[in-house]
């Protein structure tokens, strides 16, 4: 067996398919959000999902402060609402928000207008691990639509499903 280094780690983990979500909040002084690929189910009941968060981002204290956040699950036809989100065109936009009509949850949290599917989540837990803090999420409200394809990431590609049917 070979020891794993940061390299060796990122190379493993990228062959893992994974969905792509923007994770919000709001708070008194505005609405924050970044992509994040790092979402799981953690329990049905009661109904919780996970998180990781880099502590060097603003959005990781906004969400530990407030108590809340929502996640919106993206489908494959948002991928430049994704790489917006991700930061990639941080240039372009003085806020990452400009020009999309979002809806909020009951906590004030914008949702991605359009996603395939949204989660409105209280914080239950938070865990310091690592560079990251590890946000479980207690889930509050939620919907989803069953006529859209998600946006997924694999080995350092965004992309899309391909609809197959088994023979």
């Amino acid at each position: 067996m070979t020891s794993v280094d940061g390299q060796a780690f990122k190379s493993i983990l990228a062959c893992w398919t994974a969905g792509i979500t923007v994770v919000s909040v709001s708070s008194d002084e505005d609405w924050q959000a970044i992509t994040v690929n790092s979402f799981a189910s953690v329990s049905m009941e009661p109904p919780l999902v996970c998180m990781n968060i880099a502590n060097r981002l603003d959005i990781r204290r906004y969400i530990a402060r407030e108590g809340h956040f929502a996640i919106s699950i993206l489908s494959d036809q948002q991928l430049e609402l994704g790489k917006r989100f991700a930061g990639f065109y941080d240039d372009k936009f003085e806020n990452r928000f400009d020009g999309l009509a979002c809806e909020t949850t009951e906590d004030g949290d914008p949702l991605i207008p359009d996603c395939m599917a949204w989660l409105s989540c209280g914080v239950e837990h938070y865990l310091n691990v690592g560079e990251n803090t590890m946000f479980v999420g207690s889930v509050a409200g939620g919907g989803w639509t069953d006529d859209k394809l998600p946006l997924l990431y694999h080995n350092r590609q965004w992309g899309r499903f391909l609809s197959v049917e088994p023979k």
